[in-house]
């Protein structure tokens, strides 16, 4: 039975809001007009999330490198509860990261990258905050970690 604190029920809510909102490389959630929607790539989506609930502010500091190395494994996509994060990449070097819904489903910043810099380029390449019914929507999953919320 998965465990949700009131920081991971928040941190999931304003995940699943995020929802359509445009990709950008480099982005961690800042606006390109005051009315303008949130902009992110996948680190900064986890990163700003966390931030707004209350969680440390890791958005100048983490990409997925980062909360490979510092958020606690998770031992198998069984063992996963939503908000936990999804990893893909090659041999520990982790190259995209989604957030886990539940029921499999994974939700993230997502068909971006390097070359994705304007709001163009997105609506171009379909990149944006969207959802995936399946973990395994990429064949390159490297592991699973968990974002250490303390409410």
């Amino acid at each position: 039975m998965p465990i949700i604190t009131s920081q991971r029920a928040a941190f999931l809510a304003l995940v699943l809001a995020q929802m359509h909102a445009p990709y950008r490389w480099g982005a961690k959630g800042q606006r390109v007009a005051a009315d303008g929607p949130r902009l992110f790539d996948c680190s900064g989506l986890v990163t700003w999330a966390f931030h707004q609930v209350g969680g440390k502010d890791w958005r100048a500091t983490h990409n997925t490198d980062r909360l490979w190395a510092e958020c606690a494994s998770v031992a198998s996509v069984a063992d996963l509860q939503p908000g936990d994060l999804v990893l893909y990449g090659k041999a520990g070097n982790p190259d995209h990261v989604m957030v886990h819904v539940g029921a499999g489903v994974v939700v993230g910043a997502s068909g971006g990258g390097s070359k994705t810099l304007t709001l163009e380029d997105a609506a171009a390449a379909g990149a944006k905050v969207k959802a995936f019914t399946r973990v395994v929507y990429r064949p390159d999953v490297l592991g699973f970690r968990r974002l250490p919320f303390v409410s």
